[in-house]
């Protein structure tokens, strides 16, 4: 056995002379399906991959019990370890050709969905010709924006190129990502510049991309021509708990002071509550006396006891909203017998309420409400608001489509069937035509023929369209918080790949959403009106009826099909992408129309 790891044991294996490192995946870095599904697509990307700075895989298996991993075994020493017993070889010049070895990697895992989001110094190996070589515990498949890859890169390189001794302290993730970046004593202020940029707290102003981050780091001129920043970092305590402990300013306060509060408390009251000041300062013999500040003393209150009761002098009863007292003469009473008045009522009829619009044939009306879009129950509040819209019950099929455009190649045929294969500018064809048709306002306005097509959207035209992406998931979600459109339980509600042997199936027999939609998860997968950017909901221009980019390459797809089992590519919140050309087997369509 060579070591463990978070994910499983490592041991180095001969065969025919040659070494390798076998990884043996532990079953608890597999306790749900999110986990295997990201380890299976993880290796398989992995096994498509040939980067010299990574460990060619030889052999791989993620279905099997548990999923193992064969790769070439890496003679070399990893950078934590050079930092410990040779850091005079991590100068500057060194750390440049390591840094731009990591970020060509970066690209290249991109291009597969993998990140470096496990990138440490003890993952990064260099091996005996001097090269970088990225450990497989560093990659993750995963959806990452470039500019938080660029973060775990930067973070890496200031960690190695720090003399401080709290280094790991200094240029930790929790530090840099509430607190601004030192520049790092001994190293040259261009690299500095571009270290800072890339660990700024705000993402927006970090290189753009990792290729920006790769010339940056290309057109450095060498260190011996460079200004080198010669400010050391901040000195960080030896025990920075301990520290913190005694520079808290003592809150305990003494029993001195709680001796002068109580005494100032006593000298307030009897001030007001007794004749203390008399006593005092006034003629001799005076006695203490009580009196309340909340019933003043009258001469009633004085009087001498020996005066009898019945010689003090009578007041005159006090006339209250109730009448006399009793022992005055009796108020007036009214007779209750005489018929009172009784007064006028205007009674307020409220207006009718407007009733609810009668959604046309096959479509259901989704009323205005706001959504949290792009989330799901590990943040269910909303943060975007959409107009309400009819959208169909149903996924478009075969004969609605042969009815206005020539007869799609699809994966399936039959009428009944949904359409899939066709491409998104198509749909917008078909979305015109039909509108057309039906007497109603054609949603968009096509430009161009070909690739360079342009296509615009009136998004008050009362004619079919695409939904949004956010109208899309509104639909979806169903006011739930499912991970599939109307259950937890995909074979519930959806045709998958485990439940329809690859095939798509009539729309419609599969239980709804709380929306009385089908199938909007599984069958076949949607197309929608959005470009598709990564980062886009993350980061909102506008919270009212988003529309997606203003421009793009590529069309967002929703939903999953029957190629997508349980897990993450059927999940509900899942987003594929697709070019808006060409179609695609097991992507059709379902149309909205503007309320």
């Amino acid at each position: 056995m060579l070591n463990k790891d978070a994910e499983g044991i490592k041991y180095i294996v001969e065969k025919e002379g040659r070494e390798f490192l076998l990884k043996i995946f532990y079953k608890t870095s597999l306790s749900n399906i999110e986990n295997i599904f990201s380890l299976q697509q993880r290796l398989q990307e992995l096994n498509k991959l040939e980067n010299k700075h990574l460990p060619k895989v030889t052999e791989i298996d993620p279905h099997f019990d548990p999923p193992y991993m064969v790769v070439e075994f890496i003679h070399g020493i990893s950078l934590a370890n050079l930092k410990t017993h040779n850091p005079e070889k991590l100068t500057e010049d060194f750390i440049r050709l390591v840094a731009i070895q990591i970020v060509n990697t970066a690209i290249s895992l991109h291009q597969h969905q993998l990140t470096l989001s496990q990138l440490a110094l003890t993952n990064i190996m260099i091996n005996d010709n001097d090269e970088v070589i990225i450990l497989s515990s560093a990659i993750t498949w995963e959806e990452r924006d470039e500019r938080e890859e660029m973060f775990s890169i930067a973070l890496v390189l200031a960690q190695a190129l720090s003399q401080h001794n709290f280094y790991k302290t200094l240029y930790s993730q929790e530090r840099l990502t509430t607190q601004k970046f030192e520049y790092i004593y001994g190293v040259s202020v261009p690299l500095n510049k571009i270290l800072a940029e890339c660990l700024h707290r705000n993402i927006l102003q970090r290189y753009r991309s990792l290729d920006d981050l790769l010339n940056a780091l290309i057109n450095l001129p060498p260190v011996s021509e460079c200004e080198i920043w010669t400010e050391p970092e901040k000195a960080i305590p030896d025990n920075i708990e301990d520290r913190s402990k005694k520079d808290i300013p003592k809150t305990r306060i003494e029993l001195p002071f709680w001796i002068l509060i109580a005494l100032i408390i006593v000298t307030v009251v009897m001030l007001l509550t007794t004749n203390i000041f008399s006593v005092l300062f006034g003629g001799k013999g005076e006695k203490l006396t009580y009196s309340s500040w909340l019933m003043p003393n009258t001469e009633s209150d004085t009087v001498n006891n020996s005066v009898p009761i019945a010689e003090l002098p009578r007041e005159k009863p006090t006339q209250t909203t109730y009448g006399e007292l009793k022992t005055g003469t009796p108020a007036p009473r009214e007779d209750f017998r005489k018929q009172p008045s009784v007064p006028k009522i205007t009674t307020v009829i409220p207006p009718p309420t407007a009733p609810k619009p009668r959604p046309p044939q096959n479509m259901v009306f989704i009323e205005a409400s706001t959504l949290g879009f792009g989330r799901l129950r590990e943040n269910p509040n909303p943060n975007v608001s959409l107009s309400s819209f009819y959208i169909n019950k149903f996924e478009v099929t075969q004969e609605e489509w042969n009815i206005y455009m020539k007869p799609a190649n699809c994966s399936t045929f039959g009428e009944n069937l949904p359409v899939d294969n066709i491409s998104w500018f198509d749909i917008a064809i078909y979305c015109n035509g039909r509108s057309e048709a039906e007497g109603l306002t054609p949603a968009y306005k096509i430009r161009g023929v070909g690739a360079s097509r342009v296509v615009t959207c009136d998004f008050k035209a009362n004619g079919y369209r695409l939904p949004t992406e956010a109208e899309w998931e509104m639909a979806a979600k169903a006011s739930k918080l499912y991970n599939y459109s109307g259950s937890d339980d995909p074979d519930e509600v959806s045709w998958n790949r485990d439940n329809s042997s690859g095939k798509i199936h009539t729309p419609g027999t599969k239980k709804p959403n709380d929306f009385g939609i089908y199938d909007m998860t599984g069958n076949v997968a949607e197309w929608v009106w959005d470009w598709y950017d990564v980062n886009y909901i993350r980061s909102l221009p506008t919270f009212i009826n988003p529309t997606g980019p203003e421009t793009g390459t590529l069309k967002v797809i929703r939903g999953g099909s029957v190629m997508n089992g349980e897990g993450r590519n059927l999940n509900i919140m899942w987003r594929e992408k697709g070019d808006p050309n060409r179609g695609y087997q097991y992507v059709g369509f379902r149309l909205v129309r503007s309320n």
